[in-house]
Formats: C-alpha cells, sequence, structure tokens
C-alpha cells in the first residue's frame, strides 16, 4: 500500500512526499530483514547449543565408557597379581616344607648310620678291603665336615683346595674320590652346598641378620651369587624361605 501511495504521489508531482514515504518504505523493509535475520540467528544459535550439549553428553559418555574400561583392566590386573602371589606363595611354601622333610629324613638317617656304626663297632666282623675302604671314605668326609665348620673356614672365602688338603693330612685323589663316592659331588661342589646349607639354617634360627650378612658369614663376598646359587639349590629365594619360616 505504501508503494502504492508513493507512485501515486509521485504522478501527481508531490515528490517531497514520495521520497519520505519510500524512506518510510525502506526502513520498514529493514526492519523486517533484521527481524528475519535475527530470527535465523536464534534458530542458528539454538540448533548450536543442543548439538553442543548432545556433543558434550556423548563426550561424557565416552569419558565415562574409558574410565570404566581403565578400571576394568586395573581390576583385571590386580586379580591376576593376587592370584599370581598366592601361586608363588603356595609354591614357595611346598617347596619350604619339602626342605624341612628332607632335613627331617637327613636327620634320622644320621642317627641310624651312628647306630649301625656303633653296633658294627662293638662286634667283630670280617671286613674285606672294599668295606675298609667305603668306612675310610665315609670316615674322611666327615672329617672334611667338622674341619668345615670349625671356627671361620666356613666364612673364609679365600681358602683353597690345597689348605683343605693339608688340615686333614690326605692328598687330592683321596679326597677327590671320599667326596664324590659319599656325595656324589666333587669337593668344591660338596663345600658349596654345605655352605649353602649352613646358610639356610641361618636363615631358620637367626631373624636378626640380615640376608647378606648370613652370605658373608658363609663364604659368599658376593650376594648376588649367593642368591642364584641357593635359589639353583633349593628352587627358592633366600628372602621366600625365610619369609616362610617367619610364618612359623
Amino acid at each position: 500500500m505504501r508503494k502504492i501511495k508513493m507512485e501515486i504521489l509521485a504522478r501527481a508531482g508531490r515528490n517531497d512526499e514520495a521520497f519520505s514515504l519510500l524512506d518510510e518504505i525502506i526502513a520498514a523493509n529493514d526492519s523486517i530483514n533484521n527481524v528475519e535475520v535475527n530470527a535465523r540467528f536464534d534458530e542458528l544459535r539454538t540448533q548450536y547449543e543442543v548439538e553442543k550439549h548432545i556433543a558434550e553428553k556423548e563426550r561424557n559418555f565416552h569419558y565415562f565408557l574409558f574410565a570404566l574400561g581403565i578400571c576394568l583392566v586395573l581390576v583385571l590386573l590386580l586379580a591376576g597379581v593376587f592370584y599370581y602371589n598366592r601361586i608363588i606363595s603356595t609354591k614357595n611354601r611346598k617347596l619350604y616344607e619339602r626342605i624341612k622333610e628332607q632335613d627331617r629324613l637327613a636327620e634320622e638317617l644320621s642317627r641310624m648310620a651312628q647306630a649301625c656304626e656303633s653296633t658294627a663297632s662293638s662286634e667283630v666282623l670280617p671286613q674285606t678291603s672294599d668295606t675298609a675302604a667305603t668306612v675310610e671314605q665315609h670316615r674322611l668326609v666327615a672329617r672334611l665336615r667338622e674341619y668345615l665348620l670349625s671356627g671361620d673356614n666356613l666364612s673364609n672365602a679365600e681358602m683353597n683346595r690345597d689348605e683343605i688338603i693339608s688340615a686333614l693330612g690326605t692328598n687330592k685323589n683321596l679326597l677327590t674320590d671320599a667326596v664324590r663316592a659319599v656325595t656324589g659331588n666333587s669337593p668344591m661342589e660338596y663345600m658349596r652346598m654345605l655352605k649353602l646349607d649352613e646358610a639356610r639354617k641361618m636363615l631358620d634360627h637367626h631373624p636378626e641378620l640380615t640376608i647378606e650378612a648370613i652370605a658373608f658369614s658363609c663364604g659368599f663376598n658376593i650376594p648376588s651369587t649367593f642368591y642364584r646359587l641357593f635359589r639353583k639349590q633349593y628352587g627358592i629365594s633366600p628372602a621366600e624361605y625365610r619369609k616362610q619360616a617367619n610364618k612359623l
């Protein structure tokens, strides 16, 4: 209607009124356009906020799933560690009990051997050369054991075979044959086993001493070597052995 009125005014020569009406038309159109633009902006802003809210919910849900997955993995790891430690503890316990059973059997065999020896010494029995040699070999090994366990000999890591032979009043061949016949090991292997056995007994009866101190007192100057040989001999580390001993 304003446009029609403006055209009429322009034909009538009333240009000033026509221009004034044109200004009103332009202002009205601008106002309408601004309203449409603002409405579109509001619509876009609303859509953006909705999409942002949905994206935040999805991101939070993904974070929750990630955190839940981490927790499940940690739970499984803890369960695995607990189960593994339990298996190791059970294994070490069985090894400890087996070692103690071997100690008991060894003590019983030692008592039986002493009883048989005392009985044989009280009776007059004919002895062959082989029997006499076997008896001498057992006596030589017993003297070797007594010598090693006396004084500070066991802790002397510098002690060699020549010193032992000189102290026992024998020779290399006799000592080697005797130890191998009685124990199945060489003299040096027998010495090492004896040192490990004494260290194990100290782990049982001397909780106030550190493992390193026990290793040094038994002739092992390098603790890592003691750990390695102890595990190789008994299938259990010194620390685990002491842990099982402390449970009694």
